[in-house]
């Protein structure tokens, strides 16, 4: 009867674990991703698009693990990886302004 009890406490959490693999952004990776990006889209499309852009952008691959964002901050991701980000960046269309 006391198992029961114990896996009855414990079961929710190991369920839980998956979830914790896939967090959220290293901290302060997100704001300094967004600062690169955002100087480096704006000359091209204008500053609210770029930062509409790559706020798409580092939410799309924001349920990566968070060793693998820091591999790519720290532009130390493989190769495989580099595509499959960028992969899922490309899929946040930014809108070009027209040009006066």
């Amino acid at each position: 009867m006391r198992l029961n009890t114990l896996f009855a406490a414990v079961a929710p959490l190991v369920l839980l674990l998956p979830l914790t693999a896939h967090a959220d952004w290293p901290k302060g990776e997100r704001e300094k991703y967004m600062a690169q990006c955002t100087e480096a889209a704006a000359p091209q499309i204008g500053a609210a698009a770029a930062k509409s852009h790559c706020g798409c952008g580092a939410d799309a691959i924001k349920s990566y693990p968070a060793a693998d964002i820091q591999a790519l901050m720290d532009n130390k991701a493989s190769p495989e990886l580099q595509q499959k980000a960028l992969g899922q960046i490309a899929k946040c269309k930014a809108s070009t302004p027209a040009k006066k």
